[in-house]
């Protein structure tokens, strides 16, 4: 039964229903009006791209937010079937580069719209890749490196290191056998200085090119006596060389102990590790240029200071001449005064001894006169005898006592000559004896006036010595 006021009526509706599969269909016929033939769209690569067991490669192409952070502003599956990748890679090689697609590269594809009927979902098929395009997104790419590492100081972080003076222990990173291994290693040999190089050799293109280089500095970092290490490979296309713009790479020079230099393509080439190295070289030739040029400017300055400590050693030389020829002087005027004292010592004993002999044979005389006197007298007394006795007793004590006084004047002569001989100072010289004076010329005449590191003169018969005080050992007295 129905509810008292209520009245139900049939619903119709001449909207045709649609199972998915045929909705899915409907949509793709729409797509297919849409987009009758293939178009060109651009987009940035996300993500890492998925190769099937079939060759297959998935990936998704991306407008990037403005800011770069945020989420994206549209995203687009796409896929590269098999029998497409083989005329892609033809055309990467007529541009001299390798094709391989990476997250961050910037692509111009050439393909059709499509709608996978049985899931239904909307994807873009790929037939071409524009090469002249990707590669000239490898600037781009790089900056974006640039801009995310720098803020982190990675770029900045080898440049801090210290470039040694003489950097003759150098790391090599290179292909084997490479041009760029020979044109460094010629550089160096042809300079003639000693350098030792210890060879990492490395994978310098292609997908494994930051794995092997990575491996190389970790194997030259079990190497503890290197100086600097140089990263280089020859020239090459821009996409030959954008496998180097990889921030591990970066990361990797960020944290070795050695400073890196550069070396990658020719001079107008710039990659990565060129921000991240302490210095970059033009070529892998100018790369040995600049250890060469390091050493040659060490040998330089060492020759200026030797010539520095030439004219230095001269000045010494002449002022310790100089200092000799006033010491020399000093000896002499010494010597001199010594000489003068003991003269006038022996003048004043020679005239002692002339006065006191010329009084004594005075006195002699006077008695001698008396004596022949009183003799005389005796003789006419009629004591002759016995004067005469008395007489010759007293000529023999006169003779006696003079005799003694000549013996000791002449011993007295003879003291004073030996004193004077003995205190010649070149005598003293020739028997081994030696003055020492301070630093201002002062004689030194005891240990009491020396103290430690008391710079000293020792002059000798045939020149001097300047010393230092190093111990200073007083004679012990008898008390101590």
């Amino acid at each position: 039964m129905r509810p008292a006021g209520i009245t139900i009526s049939g619903y119709s509706d001449s909207t045709p229903d649609f199972t998915v599969l045929s909705l899915n269909r409907r949509v793709s016929e729409f797509l297919t009006a849409a987009f009758p033939g293939p178009v060109w769209v651009q987009g940035e690569l996300t993500r890492t791209p998925k190769i099937n067991q079939r060759g297959h490669t998935y990936f998704q192409l991306v407008d990037p937010s403005p800011d770069g952070m945020s989420q994206p502003v549209a995203v687009i599956d796409c896929v590269l079937f098999a029998s497409n990748r083989a005329g892609v890679v033809r055309e990467f090689a007529r541009e001299g580069s390798v094709f391989e697609l990476r997250e961050g590269m910037n692509l111009r594809v050439h393909g059709k719209v499509s709608l996978w009927e049985a899931g239904g979902k909307y994807s873009f098929i790929i037939e071409s890749i524009d090469p002249s395009w990707t590669m000239g997104t490898q600037a781009k790419l790089l900056r974006k490196l640039v801009d995310k590492l720098t803020p982190e100081g990675v770029l900045a972080a080898n440049g801090e290191l210290t470039m040694p003076k003489v950097p003759l222990r150098v790391g090599l990173i290179t292909a084997k056998e490479s041009a760029a291994s020979h044109d460094f290693l010629h550089g160096l040999s042809t300079s003639s200085f000693p350098f030792k190089v210890y060879a990492a050799w490395a994978v310098m293109q292609g997908m494994d090119t930051a794995n092997s280089v990575i491996r190389a500095f970790n194997a030259l970092l079990s190497i503890s006596d290197i100086d600097v290490v140089v990263l280089t490979r020859g020239g090459g296309s821009a996409t030959d060389l954008a496998w180097f713009n990889d921030e591990h790479i970066a990361r990797m020079i960020s944290q070795v102990p050695w400073p890196v230099i550069s070396g990658i393509g020719h001079e107008t080439d710039t990659t990565l590790p060129d921000f991240a190295a302490f210095a970059r070289a033009k070529t892998p030739t100018h790369a040995a240029d600049i250890l060469v040029n390091r050493v040659a400017d060490f040998l330089r300055d060492i020759e200026s200071l030797a010539v520095v400590l030439h004219r230095s050693a001269f000045r010494g030389v002449a002022s310790a001449r100089v200092r000799l020829a006033g010491s020399a002087g000093i000896l002499a005027r010494g010597a001199g005064m010594i000489l003068r004292t003991q003269l006038h010592e022996l003048q004043t004993l020679e005239n002692w001894l002339a006065k006191h002999i010329q009084n004594n044979l005075s006195s002699a005389s006077g008695w001698l006169n008396r004596s022949g006197l009183s003799l005389e007298k005796a003789i006419i007394a009629g004591l002759s005898d016995r004067r005469e006795r008395e007489l010759h007793f007293l000529s023999e004590r006169l003779i006696s006592s003079f005799s003694g006084k000549l013996n000791t004047c002449s011993m007295q002569l003879d003291n004073l000559d030996a004193v004077i001989t003995g205190n010649n100072p070149e005598r003293l010289y020739r028997r081994g004896w030696t003055t020492v004076r301070d630093k201002n010329g002062t004689l030194i005449r005891t240990v009491k006036n020396v103290k430690i590191h008391d710079e000293i003169e020792i002059s000798f018969r045939d020149g001097s010595i300047s010393a230092e005080a190093k111990r200073i050992t007083p004679e012990r007295t008898q008390n101590d």
